[in-house]
């Protein structure tokens, strides 16, 4: 490879990361995706395929169709704002969902608490039990023995039911993030083709920056602009799965939506009022 054609790479490699390299609507969304596990080889295939259709296009001389009939690019800033309006929605949903989870859960460990402390009791009237009725003495020991194992098989079964609850608690709001893989796949989609941006960027700002390199030498900073592609997205889902170990946490999830929520409603704001 010439020292110019590598160049060129590195020059249409750099150029993308500027463009791509920012916390939009769908990087937040590869991140929740990759955070939950959840179907995340479907989704950055379609983000990386995206990519390299548009760059494509873009290189081989469409960016001029696009800044033609901005009407077009109108019409779909406002069905992305829409789209980002309903996730953001959706996000605040999954937060509301959460604390109820949450309230829901700290109603019944105070009820097994409770029940552990009525079991501590329990105990006590056992050890303050004395033998002053003579033979009936006995019979109350037997008794009061019998409710002393129960009290305490309670409090056993009431303290693995926490232990329980607080170990799975984590896996259950991770599971509770994932979603089919037809709604991923669409909201996916919704993100890469919906967003106004992509097109300006990679048809008309990337294929213009080819387009003065020449017919023979536009393809090679294409072919950087896509490597780029291919490396973001890879690791950003690779290190989103990696950060899973840290969302075991429900209140993670809770933080997380909340800032997902204020983000797309922040962009679908600035979509429609541009």
């Amino acid at each position: 490879m010439s020292s110019i054609v590598l160049s060129i790479l590195i020059a249409g490699f750099t150029s993308q990361a500027g463009i791509i390299v920012a916390v939009g609507a769908q990087n937040a969304f590869i991140i929740r995706q990759g955070i939950a596990r959840a179907y995340v080889p479907q989704i950055l295939t379609i983000c990386i395929g995206a990519d390299i259709v548009l760059i494509s296009l873009g290189t081989a001389g469409m960016g001029s169709m696009v800044s033609a009939h901005p009407e077009v690019l109108k019409a779909l800033t406002l069905v992305g704002a829409f789209v980002l309006l309903i996730y953001g929605f959706s996000a605040f949903k999954r937060v509301f969902e959460t604390l109820m989870r949450l309230k829901n859960r700290l109603r019944m460990r105070k009820a097994r608490a409770m029940a552990l402390a009525g079991g501590g009791s329990l105990d006590d009237r056992e050890l303050r039990g004395s033998n002053d009725d003579g033979g009936d003495g006995s019979q109350r020991n037997v008794a009061d023995s019998m409710t002393v194992q129960s009290a305490s098989s309670l409090r056993g079964s009431a303290s693995a039911s926490i232990a329980g609850s607080v170990e799975s608690s984590g896996n259950e709001f991770q599971q509770g993030a994932q979603t089919t893989l037809r709604k991923s796949l669409l909201a996916c989609l919704g993100f890469t083709f919906l967003n106004p941006g992509v097109y300006l960027d990679s048809l008309v700002l990337l294929g213009g920056i080819a387009a003065s390199y020449g017919a023979g030498l536009k393809w090679s900073f294409a072919a950087g602009a896509m490597l780029c592609s291919v490396v973001w997205f890879i690791s950003l889902g690779f290190l989103s799965s990696k950060m899973s170990k840290l969302f075991k946490n429900e209140y993670a999830w809770l933080v997380l939506d909340i800032i997902i929520g204020i983000m797309m409603i922040f962009i679908a704001a600035h979509l429609a009022l541009r």
